[in-house]
């Protein structure tokens, strides 16, 4: 069985994460609104929208990593493994491999005059956007030198029939288009829509060390090597298991205004970016379009999954002794929480504050906690900072520093970060006053058991 968007729509539904909608609805505003009324604040289920106004049978889906839970659910593993299986999977890596046979991403085949709007059913988000924007591509392109190929996420804006705005704020394609640029030449790219998430989680991944492209993650993390077939107008592989490929140029000295548009830090947000023209449109028979709604637990759980993984291992890796690493919701990984071993002195603690900050860019505040505290349960981290921090004792401030480019509270490029030391430090006399309230375990076994014999409503 072939690994892609349906198979793990299937697996979705086979594990009760998976709410089909029938009702029509509109992809203007009502697509967004469905998937965060069903999302709540805790992560309800993955949404199958299977009648989009005006579409036929083109489907739109969300939702899809909305919690940890589905995360697990697409590497195939338990929640708490995650962080081990990715890092051993992105060691290894698979290189992608040719498409044997015709491609399914290819069973239509649209050129000539095009009319984007008109063949999607990209959303308008919110009130206030200045068009209909893709959230889930995986824009695709070569490194101009040694022409390896490589992904990322980057926000797309529907500008006409046949254009996009691209939002190209990151490496590596960003380094492509601007060595293509400087040689007066188009980059020729390709946008990979409705794909397995775990090529989406790549694709949005900042690989630090080790691999050379994210394909070859998305492969190890998929569990098979991802497989491409050539675009029908560019000279690119493209996946060939996609459900939608917009195939194109990045044209060279061509800015416009993109946007506004309602971004994932929950504010409006407009550049001034490049250009891609479309050339061709290929698609299965029936496609379902990903969508990831911004500013949701969604964009959360993307950002921060294997982000934590990766700032996790180099952190532990300069100084030992950093047992997790995870970010506080709708913060964008703007807001990190650094759980550490009892051993660490205060001196350790503030060295692992500064390498936080220093490493990630996106990484404003940074709390460290003791491991007696859940770095996933927002409601213990709060505890953690309301009962163990002392701003005058405890608090570091790091200004000038480079700030990154959605967040609206940054002027002329830089941001003052902030390092939260909310740890009790065993020993001394101040040991006795942090014990943590405690049950014994008999008592909480015995009540599992008795939850867990009684009737089912």
């Amino acid at each position: 069985m072939e690994v892609d968007l349906r198979s793990f729509l299937r697996q979705l539904e086979a594990a009760g994460e998976l709410l089909r909608i029938k009702e029509e609805v509109r992809h203007h505003f009502e697509v967004t609104a469905v998937l965060k009324e069903v999302l709540g604040e805790q992560g309800g289920p993955a949404v199958l929208l299977e009648n989009v106004s005006g579409y036929g049978g083109k489907k739109v889906a969300g939702n899809l990593l909305a919690s940890r839970r589905k995360l697990a659910l697409a590497l195939d593993c338990a929640e708490a493994e995650l962080r081990e299986v990715y890092l051993q999977k992105r060691a290894a890596g698979l290189v992608p491999e040719l498409y044997q046979g015709p491609a399914p991403c290819q069973e239509e085949v649209i050129t000539g005059e095009l009319d984007l709007p008109a063949l999607l059913p990209v959303p308008l988000f919110h009130e206030g956007d200045a068009g209909p924007y893709i959230t889930a591509g995986v824009l695709m392109a070569k490194d101009p030198f040694s022409h390896r190929l490589n992904s990322g996420i980057h926000r797309l804006q529907l500008k006409g029939k046949n254009r996009l705005g691209v939002f190209l704020a990151n490496p590596p394609l960003a380094d492509y288009f601007k060595s293509m640029e400087e040689q007066g030449k188009p980059l020729p790219a390709a946008v990979a829509l409705g794909l397995h998430p775990a090529e989406i989680l790549a694709a949005a991944v900042t690989l630090k060390h080790g691999l050379n492209s994210k394909l070859e993650l998305a492969g190890a993390l998929a569990g098979r090597p991802v497989p491409l077939v050539p675009a029908k107008s560019v000279d690119l592989p493209v996946p060939a298991l996609a459900e939608i490929i917009l195939e194109g140029e990045i044209m060279p000295g061509i800015r416009e205004k993109e946007g506004p548009f309602g971004e994932s830090t929950g504010y409006y947000f407009e550049n001034v970016s490049p250009i891609m023209e479309v050339r061709a449109v290929t698609c299965r028979r029936n496609p379902v379009l990903a969508v990831i709604p911004p500013w949701g637990i969604e964009t959360d759980i993307i950002l921060s999954a294997f982000t934590g993984a990766e700032l996790w291992q180099e952190l532990n890796r300069q100084a030992p002794g950093v047992l997790n690493v995870a970010y506080l919701p709708g913060s964008l990984t703007f807001q990190g929480v650094i759980q550490v071993a009892p051993s660490l002195t205060r001196q350790e603690i503030r060295r692992i504050i500064h390498l936080a900050l220093n490493l990630d860019r996106r990484l404003k505040h940074v709390i460290v906690v003791d491991e007696d505290v859940d770095i996933y349960s927002f409601r213990e981290v709060l505890w953690a900072l309301a009962t163990r921090f002392q701003g005058d004792r405890d608090l570091i401030v790091l200004s000038g520093l480079e700030g990154y480019v959605i967040d609206p509270s940054v002027e002329n490029g830089e941001t003052t970060k902030l390092g939260f030391d909310a740890t009790a430090r065993p020993g001394g006399p101040a040991a006795e006053r942090y014990r943590r309230l405690t049950l014994p375990r008999a008592a909480a076994a015995r009540a599992k058991e008795i939850l867990q014999r009684r009737p089912q409503p």
